[in-house]
């Protein structure tokens, strides 16, 4: 990490992993989204290009044009590696910070979490379903292929995992998770399968800074007292 990252220089950033400014910057965020570390603000303006470049090219697209087709699929598939590296660095650096907001609004508050809680549900819901039925599909017939096979290899988890955020996620009890919906901008749940490890790291980590933080927060309450 550069010198020149806020995150460094600010001891109130939950990279420190005070559990009381955790819970200070939720209630009452007080830093702006310039002063997020680069690797979330990269991400999340890196997923949105992604999908926002193909939208409003989409005239492009749709004339026959073939190398600008080529250009407006290629700038958006960059795009969404950038976004893919910069949510994994995230993940594991600062596996915490999806429970800070920004005093300003980042873009994941700006542009998801403001929608209807409803409308929210209601999407997941229509994900879950439409992850069961494609899981189900394949299976009608009582034959899987290969390619059947390793489609439902990858299909299975984001199920999984889609059920997991109608059921049990809570951002407060699954730090890591919303980081991981912060930085990917929601998008990442797509992709969920490739992001295993780097979930699976950065909760890893993430908790051994907590109990660090804790430890050092008992030892000064010990000297004071």
């Amino acid at each position: 990490m550069s010198q020149s990252d806020p995150a460094e220089k600010n001891s109130n950033w939950p990279s420190a992993l005070n559990p009381s400014s955790l819970q200070e910057s939720s209630v009452a965020p007080s830093k702006r989204y310039q002063d997020f570390p680069w690797s979330i603000r990269v991400a999340q303006r890196s997923w949105l290009l992604a999908i926002a470049i193909p939208i409003f090219l989409r005239s492009v697209l749709r004339g026959k044009v073939p190398w600008m087709l080529t250009v407006v699929i290629g700038a958006s598939a960059v795009c969404g590696l950038v976004g893919f590296l910069a949510t994994y660095y995230s993940l594991i650096r600062y596996p915490y910070m999806g429970l800070v907001d920004a005093a300003d609004g980042d873009l994941y508050a700006k542009h998801v979490e403001s929608k209807s809680k409803v409308l929210f549900g209601f999407l997941k819901a229509i994900g879950l379903i439409c992850g069961v039925v494609m899981v189900v599909g394949p299976l009608l017939d009582g034959k899987v292929d290969t390619r059947e096979a390793l489609f439902l290899l990858y299909v299975l988890p984001v199920v999984g995992f889609i059920g997991f955020l109608v059921f049990r996620y809570n951002r407060l009890d699954h730090p890591t998770v919303a980081t991981f919906l912060r930085c990917s901008m929601g998008l990442g749940v797509l992709l969920f399968p490739l992001f295993i490890p780097g979930l699976i790291l950065g909760s890893l980590r993430g908790k051994a800074l907590l109990e660090e933080a804790e430890l050092k927060m008992d030892s000064e309450r010990k000297y004071v007292s």
